[in-house]
């Protein structure tokens, strides 16, 4: 029988045996908890207990735990696992996540982090666009229509890198325009990522889009449109690379349908997500 060609060995593929056990969570309690290596990283980012009131009753590790299962696996607050911190303490430390902007800040230093480690530039140039709308089954808040998907919900507008990972996000009732909603998201974008230089969008994103980014905010707009008479799904250049990171992220339940009644706290639930990836790709790589 002929040798086995070098490349094929298991050393020079990508799924060895030793990458097998760092992706390997079969030893944690939950598939949802924090490795050590991700506690480690995350830790020095999260907010600081307050100087004075009583010290903390549960540790902090086991209530990020606590909200990353919820997140994971879209359960009620109020249905956490008897061995992981009660639901309300670990939703009053999500809510001190969300309302202070903190997660957005979380977001945009491990995005940065992850590409350095990938050998990119700490800051992107390029962001790719899109929008994607989500059921709304919070007992209350804002809502809308999206005639298009048939949906009656939120809209979810986010930016991704060239590599899938999510800068920004935006939520808004899902009877927005895409193009409408884009442009409080490019703002955002240009705030958080300065040194971006092109937008890439499909050609949803028409006229009003286009020159508010390039007029306003000093960006170009690529737009990639779809062949002529094509039918179905079409690949199209940069522009499956925000498909793909949408399909990533919801692959947390909590994400499959919009629960939470408050609009940041929506868009917080995609950050959180995008958290969740960033801190695993930095460690295992």
């Amino acid at each position: 029988m002929a040798a086995r060609p070098e490349c094929l060995n298991e050393a020079a593929l990508v799924w060895t045996a030793e990458n097998r056990s760092r992706y390997d969570r079969r030893d944690q309690r939950y598939p949802s908890d924090l490795t050590n290596e991700e506690w480690v990283l995350l830790e020095p980012m999260l907010p600081v207990a307050k100087g004075s009131g009583r010290p903390r009753k549960y540790v902090l590790r086991e209530v990020m735990n606590g909200i990353r299962y919820v997140q994971r696996y879209g359960i009620p607050w109020d249905a956490m696992p008897k061995d992981l911190p009660p639901g309300s303490i670990c939703y009053d430390y999500w809510r001190l996540l969300t309302d202070d902007g903190h997660m957005e800040r979380l977001n945009h230093d491990l995005v940065m982090a992850d590409r350095e480690k990938a050998g990119r530039e700490a800051s992107p140039t390029l962001a790719i666009v899109d929008a994607q709308s989500v059921k709304c089954d919070a007992p209350q808040g804002e809502r809308g229509y999206d005639a298009g998907k048939k949906v009656l919900g939120r809209k979810r507008h986010i930016a991704v890198d060239i590599d899938g990972r999510l800068l920004a996000v935006d939520v808004t009732t899902a009877d927005v325009q895409d193009q409408d909603g884009g442009i409080p998201l490019a703002q955002r974008l240009v705030r958080l990522c300065p040194w971006i230089k092109t937008v890439v969008v499909d050609g949803g994103y028409k006229n009003r889009f286009i020159e508010a980014v390039q007029a306003k905010a000093g960006r170009v707009v690529q737009v990639v449109k779809r062949p002529e008479f094509s039918k179905g799904f079409v690949l199209l250049p940069k522009r499956w690379r925000v498909e793909q990171s949408i399909g990533a992220l919801t692959i947390s339940r909590r994400l499959k349908v919009d629960y939470d009644t408050l609009i940041h706290v929506s868009a917080a639930a995609m950050l959180f997500a995008s958290i969740t990836r960033l801190m695993a790709s930095i460690t295992m790589r």
